[in-house]
């Protein structure tokens, strides 16, 4: 039997089946035992309570599974997989679950789930140390920096809205500074896992051998940040933040999916359960502790911390 790291459920009415999202912290090459014992778990179910449909989308470093089940199949179902002795906690770890479907089911599910003994706390934060990897191809040097995400410290929604502000949506500080600086690069920041721990890498192609200087300007731009000063690019970072959540909202089967997925990552599941509100509580003060969070790792490698 295993035990479930976090339980998001949300009640939908849009649908007459019920979706399950169940998120697993492991390498790619986890992913098809994982799909094997999933499978033969359901299967005790029986044929007539089997998903209608089922996928699995791997991540950078974690797994989501999301099945869609008639609600009267969707109970035994998620019974039996969590009864299941194949997803033991050493190799896989414990998983998180999220449920949309209707007010009953989500009660019964919820009383059912507390009975159940073990309960585990959120994901645990490990230190993680700064690194930095170079290549260099026909003249352009590729960095990437990996560093911890500092959204378990500074808060979920301060850092995906910091993310947004100045290197994800329009008008971001960042991408911004470095083309009005006349260097030729990109500058890209993406999110992952690293083990169990919650990363953030920033990545730079340039010229050679531009990269380093492209790393500082970036720090010059966000040194001392201040929302006051940046207002109107943060409030277009705050309605680009809203849409990219609210997306999740299209379909159950999507909601399940960003539930569990934000959360297996450690980005905060509860982000997508109401964004607006979510988004909108980020105090100027937050966002400023999750920029200077965000850009830590360039300031470790180069020395600058």
């Amino acid at each position: 039997m295993i035990t479930i790291r976090r339980y998001l459920g949300q009640v939908d009415r849009r649908s007459r089946f019920t979706t399950v999202s169940i998120g697993w912290r492991t390498a790619s090459d986890g992913v098809p035992r994982l799909r094997d014992a999933v499978n033969r778990a359901g299967e005790h179910s029986g044929p007539a309570k089997q998903p209608v449909a089922m996928t699995w989308t791997p991540g950078d470093g974690a797994v989501v599974m999301t099945a869609t089940l008639p609600e009267v199949a969707a109970r035994s179902w998620i019974e039996n997989v969590m009864n299941t002795e194949q997803l033991g906690v050493r190799e896989f770890g414990d998983p998180v679950l999220a449920v949309v479907g209707s007010a009953n089911f989500l009660e019964d599910l919820e009383g059912r789930l507390s009975e159940r003994k073990g309960e585990v706390s959120p994901f645990p934060q490990q230190a993680f140390r700064s690194t930095m990897k170079q290549t260099t191809a026909q003249g352009f040097e590729q960095t990437l920096i990996i560093g911890q995400d500092p959204a378990a410290n500074v808060g979920f929604a301060a850092t995906f809205l910091a993310i947004c502000l100045i290197a994800g949506g329009p008008g971001t500080l960042l991408p911004d500074a470095i083309e009005k600086s006349g260097y030729q690069a990109i500058l890209q920041a993406g999110r992952g896992l690293q083990g169990h721990t919650a990363t953030v890498t920033w990545q730079v192609i340039a010229s050679r051998p531009n990269g380093s200087a492209v790393l500082e300007t970036a720090l010059s731009t966000v040194a001392g940040f201040s929302v006051a000063e940046h207002a109107e690019a943060a409030e277009q970072a705050r309605e680009f933040a809203r849409t990219n959540l609210n997306r999740a909202w299209q379909s159950p089967l999507e909601l399940a999916r960003s539930l569990a997925h934000y959360e297996v990552m450690g980005w905060g599941g509860e982000l997508v359960r109401n964004p607006d509100a979510a988004v909108d509580d980020v105090a100027p003060a937050d966002i400023e502790q999750a920029v200077e969070g965000l850009v830590r790792p360039i300031k470790e490698i180069l020395g600058r911390s």
